[in-house]
């Protein structure tokens, strides 16, 4: 049971990431949702995980304030790799398992808006992007009593991803405007549970969080608290395969601020830029051994709903992991 746990759990080690670009400045929150679903508040037995995260996402919205600019009804397609190493240790602090992860995304992003307004530039207008994203440390404490898990990550969102302000060439209609960090240090504390009967093979899992950002001091712009839920139905087969639903709920607790803010409320006309959102989809998983070496491998799509001032997206993620 132990090694099947843990094989199962090499693909659920997905972290957050940032990534490229209304609110939350970009357009796309600072932790990435659906990072966590099946076993989020289990930590696998002693050891190295190594997972490689395929995150594909296409999605819209009426405008945004990216890089200090203002880009009305863009549509925009990501994709990012995630090299997602985690390592458990042996040792306990106090009565909780520890382990610490890192994260590291490579994105590559394209964008097609119709206006930039504050050049006032119109008409049909694109830009991308292919860089590093922002690495995230987070080290992890879990404690199990029977069937429940718990755990609590602490997500350290360094700003080391490629970034910087909005560059716009008006006569050569050239913009200038995704960047693959956020330029600011963000704070993200999770609490993960997961109730888990390996008896009949039920699997429970919600994690609720909040992240807190630094002001970005290239634009002036303060990205209001951004609370997150993520909760997944899964049910476990003998044959190592399980299916099941995940989905996540997303809303800013206050109004976004700072002269930046202030000044895309004005562009895009807005009284607020608090955002929210909704997702669900399927999960599969399957865990087996590739020349002994545990291999687990997990597919998830997720549509958003009801979105508010961000953008609104279809998500695509396939996880391949091992363990050593």
């Amino acid at each position: 049971m132990k090694n099947t746990l843990g094989f199962a759990l090499c693909a659920s080690l997905s972290l957050a990431m940032t990534e490229t670009a209304e609110a939350v400045e970009g357009g796309i929150e600072t932790y990435l949702l659906g990072s966590r679903d099946s076993f989020a508040g289990i930590l696998p037995p002693a050891g190295s995980y190594w997972n490689n995260d395929f995150v594909f996402f296409s999605g819209s919205a009426p405008g945004i304030s990216a890089g200090g600019a203002a880009v009305v009804n863009p549509e925009i397609d990501v994709f990012t790799y995630k090299f997602n190493f985690t390592h458990v240790f042996d040792a306990k602090l106090g009565s909780a398992r520890f382990g610490l992860n890192i994260n590291i995304p490579y994105v590559s992003a394209d964008m097609d808006f119709d206006a930039e307004l504050t050049s006032g530039l119109s008409g049909s207008l694109s830009d991308s992007e292919t860089a590093f994203g922002d690495i995230t440390l987070t080290p992890i404490f879990n404690w199990s009593q029977d069937k429940l898990h718990t755990s609590l990550a602490l997500q350290f969102f360094l700003p080391t991803g490629d970034y910087s302000s909005a560059r716009i060439d008006v006569p050569g209609r050239s913009v200038d405007v995704l960047n693959a960090g956020k330029n600011r240090f963000a704070f993200d504390p999770t609490l993960a549970m997961t109730w888990f009967d390996p008896s009949n093979g039920w699997e429970f899992t919600g994690a609720v969080g909040v992240t807190l950002s630094e002001k970005n001091d290239t634009t002036d712009y303060q990205t209001a608290p951004e609370a997150h839920f993520e909760g997944t139905v899964m049910r476990h087969f003998p044959s190592k395969f399980a299916a099941g639903l995940t989905g996540y709920w997303y809303q800013q607790l206050d109004d976004d601020s700072g002269s930046g803010a202030d000044a895309s409320k004005a562009l895009l006309g807005a009284n607020s830029l608090r955002a929210r959102v909704f997702g669900i989809g399927p999960i599969v998983s399957w865990s087996t051994k590739l020349n002994h070496v545990p291999l687990s491998i997990k597919a998830k799509y997720v549509t958003e709903f009801e979105a508010k001032r961000r953008f609104e997206s279809d998500k695509f993620w396939l996880t391949v992991g091992v363990s050593f």
